[in-house]
């Protein structure tokens, strides 16, 4: 399946032009239609303090600087996004996602192919998603693209962590137009072992699906001598520079709950390689 609607989750961090020029890149590169949503800051309200306020007249001073920054912190994301996207000629169209409404649930019912966005925060691992992956919960693959990373072309070469489950081939699926356009492709099976039926050659099934698909790849089964999977994976990766890592997410959401697996989280909280997490 082709990429054709691609969103991008715009926050007010100093790294969010790189990843509008990311997913302006992925989108030019797929002829895919771009969708910017702003996510408007939690606090936008005045916080603690706001709740103190007390008389109509502090009230009605307060609610109109509370508009005038909303406006102001909209109006700059949307020219900022209007830049990058006029920059290459994307099709595209702008959006506010405001965490006090309703438009979470239009946000998690977005159709698009892929999300692109920032990972989550260490905080978030513990104390539940924030606005900007509630997502994860949606069956939408999101490409996370991390603070510091600076390459904004489509990756090139790709690193797919296997260990045959429904999850990883899921992943695979949703990442199937990145692979085809990749200049190389490895897929990582750590400890086949312990994650490939016992007589079935480790990676031989999904390599013959790839194939056919057209995507140039190879198969390295390595085993981890008793280290963390992901620092295996993250090693692995680095090395060979790999600009993409792709990976199936096992998660279980119920409303804004989201529990993921301990190879999941932590290459959340760790990779400074993008990430793609399909579920």
């Amino acid at each position: 399946m082709d990429i054709k609607t691609i969103a991008v989750l715009i926050d007010t961090s100093p790294s969010r032009e790189t990843r509008m020029d990311y997913a302006t890149n992925l989108a030019r590169r797929h002829g895919a239609h771009l969708i910017g949503i702003f996510l408007l800051p939690p606090d936008i309200g005045g916080g603690l303090a706001a709740s103190h306020v007390r008389g109509q007249a502090a009230i009605a001073n307060l609610l109109h600087h509370q508009q005038a920054r909303k406006d102001d912190l909209i109006r700059d994301a949307r020219d900022i996004f209007e830049k990058h996207t006029a920059r290459q000629g994307v099709p595209c169209e702008f959006r506010v996602h405001d965490p006090r409404g309703e438009d979470e649930r239009r946000i998690s019912a977005l159709h698009a192919d892929l999300v692109v966005a920032a990972p989550p925060k260490d905080s978030w691992l513990d104390d539940g998603p924030p606005a900007d992956v509630v997502q994860l919960a949606t069956g939408v693959p999101f490409l996370l693209v991390p603070e510091n990373w600076r390459n904004i072309e489509p990756p090139q070469r790709i690193l797919i962590g296997w260990n045959a489950s429904r999850e990883s081939r899921r992943a695979i699926g949703d990442s199937l137009p990145l692979l085809a356009l990749a200049s190389s492709v490895t897929v990582l099976i750590v400890d086949p072992q312990a994650s490939i039926p016992a007589g079935e050659e480790p990676g031989v099934e999904v390599a013959m699906f790839l194939l056919r698909h057209g995507v140039r790849l190879t198969v390295d089964p390595v085993q981890s001598h008793g280290r963390a999977i992901p620092e295996v994976i993250l090693e692995y990766a680095a090395s060979n520079a790999h600009d993409l890592i792709v990976l199936g997410a096992y998660s279980h959401a119920r409303a804004r709950e989201i529990v993921l697996g301990g190879v999941t989280r932590s290459l959340l909280a760790q990779s400074p390689i993008p990430l793609l997490i399909s579920h």
